[in-house]
């Protein structure tokens, strides 16, 4: 029973310090290693913490990282059971073997992608299934009219992130959307235009607005 205790301990703590890592400005950008479902821990670590701690952590065991998973339960995050085994997976045989480094590694061209499935893999954690959010958490996607506040908006905030107060439908938001910017310009344009164009947000779009492809989010990456 103290052992439980202990553990339990162990995980509230390490929690705790996640938080405290994400709140940290100014960071060095953390490049994990190349390696299968790198792109779910980019996805759903970033959501609460840089990937300092994460970097930091290596060697803990595949119990704790769960742990940690499912402790983020709390914090709204919410990750399915077989993402959650394939984040642990690549952390015990990525990150637990050894450093990562803090350099960007070279950007491959990317064959043409599926907005609905990047969308799935990086953003439904957060926004759900259906773009309906997390009240008090996570904005819905779902009928806003931010996603055509102006062409590019969306993807600027895929690529730098977001934070701050914010409302929604009336509801108010106040937290930080971490960087994608590990996605290829083609999963960033497929992505805007799978949720532009899902739950009814079609008719939201105003006249004329034209799709966003691989050239557009070029562009404003290099801004």
């Amino acid at each position: 029973m103290e052992r439980g205790r202990s553990r339990r301990r162990h995980r509230l703590a390490f929690v705790l310090a996640l938080a405290l890592a994400g709140a940290a400005a100014g960071a060095e950008r953390i490049e994990l290693p190349p390696g299968p479902d790198r792109d779910l821990v980019y996805s759903r670590c970033r959501t609460c913490h840089d990937l300092q701690y994460v970097v930091d952590s290596a060697g803990i065991g595949a119990d704790a990282w769960a742990g940690v998973i499912q402790d983020m339960r709390r914090y709204g995050l919410r990750v399915p059971a077989e993402e959650r085994d394939k984040i642990v997976a690549y952390l015990i045989k990525y990150v637990d073997a050894g450093p990562a480094t803090a350099a960007p590694a070279a950007r491959a061209p990317a064959p043409a992608a599926d907005g609905r499935s990047v969308y799935q893999r990086q953003c439904a954690a957060c926004h759900q299934a259906e773009g309906q959010g997390v009240p008090g958490a996570f904005p819905p996607l779902a009928g806003n009219p931010d996603l055509f506040r102006e062409r590019l908006f969306p993807v600027r905030v895929i690529l730098n992130g977001l934070s701050g107060a914010l409302t929604v439908k009336g509801e108010k938001y106040s937290g930080v959307m971490p960087p994608f910017d590990h996605l290829s310009d083609a999963e960033v344009a497929a992505a805007v235009n799978y949720v532009r164009g899902a739950w009814g947000n079609a008719v939201l779009r105003p006249q004329g607005y034209a799709e966003i492809d691989a050239a557009d989010v070029a562009g404003a990456r290099r801004q």
